[in-house]
């Protein structure tokens, strides 16, 4: 009789622990599911690890007519390579009909990124359970086609503020609009009626003003022919002339009730007094004061046929800038201060608003950067006064004492700030590498050093949130002919943590202590004085080359 060879084997439902490479294990007993490793058959790989590549469990899964759908087992198509039902989710697919699986379950048909979905030329889309609509592109008149099939007819409805849109882009539309109005609303292209198409509207309401007239309109209206008008009233802008050689003569007296505005070249002979503020463009005097009324730059340009470079604008005296940043774009810049401050508590800021003697609210033209507790100065501030609070959308300070006298608008205050701001100070640099605009950082950093104290630093990449920067990756290289410093530098930064070491010593290491050093070799007198005269291990390395030690020294075969 033949000899039997037998696998490794269980009748649990257990992947073996162990196994060898190339060994075969296997588990029986008919309890093998999903989520456990029964019927199986297993192969040690070379890690030992038992890999599944087999077994009943799998067979099973196979085990039914094909073509016929079989809960919990694998999909087997027939010879018509069909199947007989098939279920998604909620959907299911049987003969020529799909349904969801659901009560009430919405039925929705999507294609992927720009695919569509397309119903040929000749067929029919039909609504209603006897078909009392019917949609249909005909070819053949290239018109997509809307049909009715019973005897009643059908209407197209859509609901209030729904749109009806013309153009690809959705260029027009026309909607009722139920929400606002109760009208019919047009919204988006023009309309143009052709030649021979007369618009009548038959609503004959005389207006007493805009609102009550039978016809409105919010924008121009352009006429090309004699216009008959019963009687012209304007309540609003009125534009005469299209070209700068028209003129306009008025014989009557004229009186402009809310001013007049004037926009093209306008000359005056003699002096001119004017009382409150002057607009010219988006620019404003009032006072002395000089704004602009929109936008958000004035420009300052001495010599406009020159070029942005040219010219020369002097201004005599100080010069305070309010804002939050300072932009020089010139190509050198020059400053005879031997030193740059940065970070100066003081701010000197102006009262807008006139207050009077005993008020504690002032508002004045900036709060940024401000916190309670900071204090203020000034004409009628009491000594040791401070803020209390900030309102920053009135841009009101409310102080921790009484005004002691009136305080008019113009008056300049000065700020000291009493917190910490915990701001970085230092000099940000800009530059192009690495594919992209970065910046560098080297200055004070408020919280550097392992102490968290502070310390100087230079960032190469560096982030910036708030004026606290950080490091993008690593920090930059500095190149210094000579470093002196006034404490040995520690194992944690990269240093030894001492200042000597013996001579013809061997250095090693101490955890984060600073390093220690080995006795020199007595050269001339070995194995006396600091020199070992037991060897416990040998320092050797591996075929590798990894340095390890041993006790044995071992010359090896031939």
């Amino acid at each position: 009789m033949a000899s039997s060879i037998l696998i490794k084997r269980s009748t649990g439902s257990v992947a073996p622990g162990t196994i060898t490479y190339g060994e075969l294990a296997v588990t029986t007993g008919a309890n093998g599911t999903q989520a456990n490793a029964g019927d199986r058959l297993f192969i040690g790989d070379n890690n030992g690890a038992a890999q599944v590549v087999g077994g009943r469990y799998f067979t099973d899964l196979l085990d039914h007519v094909h073509g016929t759908l079989t809960a919990s087992s694998t999909v087997i198509v027939d010879s018509n390579s069909k199947i007989d039902n098939w279920l998604v989710d909620d959907i299911q697919l049987n003969a020529n009909v799909i349904t969801t699986s659901t009560t009430d379950t919405d039925l929705i048909f999507r294609a992927n990124g720009t695919g569509k979905l397309v119903i040929e030329d000749g067929q029919e889309l039909e609504f209603g359970t006897t078909g009392d609509v019917q949609l249909q592109f005909v070819d053949a008149d290239a018109a997509l086609k809307i049909t009715r099939v019973g005897a009643t007819t059908p209407d197209l409805l859509l609901d209030d503020d729904m749109k009806l849109f013309f153009g690809a882009g959705k260029d027009g539309s026309i909607r009722y609009d139920e929400a606002t109005s109760d009208r019919i609303q047009v919204d988006g292209a023009d309309w143009t009626y052709g030649t021979g198409v007369q618009v009548n509207y038959a609503d004959t309401t005389d207006a007493s003003n805009r609102a009550t007239a039978s016809v409105t309109y919010d924008g121009g209206i352009g006429v090309n022919a004699t216009t008959w008008t019963k009687d012209l009233r304007v309540d609003d802008s009125v534009i005469l002339g299209t070209d700068a050689s028209d003129a306009l003569t008025v014989n009557s007296t004229t009186v402009f009730q809310n001013g007049v505005t004037f926009n093209g070249t306008t000359t005056i002979t003699g002096n001119t007094a004017q009382t409150g503020e002057i607009t010219i463009d988006s620019l404003k005097l009032d006072g002395n004061v000089l704004s602009t009324t929109s936008g958000t730059e004035l420009i300052i340009d001495p010599f406009p046929a020159g070029g942005d470079a040219d010219g020369l604008v002097i201004i005599k005296g100080d010069l305070q800038i309010d804002g939050t940043t300072t932009t020089v774009n010139s190509a050198n810049m020059s400053v005879n201060d031997p030193t740059i401050e940065l970070g100066d508590p003081t701010t000197a800021i102006t009262v807008t608003t006139s207050a009077t003697s005993g008020a504690t609210d002032i508002i004045v033209d900036r709060v940024e950067g401000f916190t309670a507790g900071d204090s203020v100065a000034g004409s009628n501030i009491a000594n040791g006064t401070t803020i209390s609070s900030i309102n920053a959308g009135t841009s009101t300070l409310t102080l921790s004492a009484a005004i002691t006298g009136n305080i008019d608008s113009g008056q300049a205050l000065t700020v000291t700030r009493a917190a910490d701001d915990a701001l970085d100070r230092g000099v940000k640099v800009h530059y192009y590498g690495g594919g992209g605009a970065k910046f560098g950082f080297f200055g004070y950093d408020r919280t550097g050093g392992a102490d968290g104290n502070g310390a100087w630093t230079f960032i190469e990449d560096a982030t910036d949130t708030n004026t606290v920067f950080g490091v993008n990756g690593n920090r930059g290289t500095v190149v210094l002919g000579d470093l002196e410093l006034d404490t040995d530098l520690e194992v944690q930064f990269g240093g030894t943590g001492a200042s000597t070491f013996t001579s013809n010593g061997i250095v090693y290491g101490n955890a984060a202590n600073p390093m220690q050093v080995t006795a020199a070799a007595n050269m001339a007198n070995p194995g006396t004085g600091s020199d070992a005269t037991t060897s416990y291990q040998v320092l050797t390395v591996t075929s590798a080359g990894v340095p390890v030690w041993t006790n044995t020294i071992d010359g090896g075969t031939f």
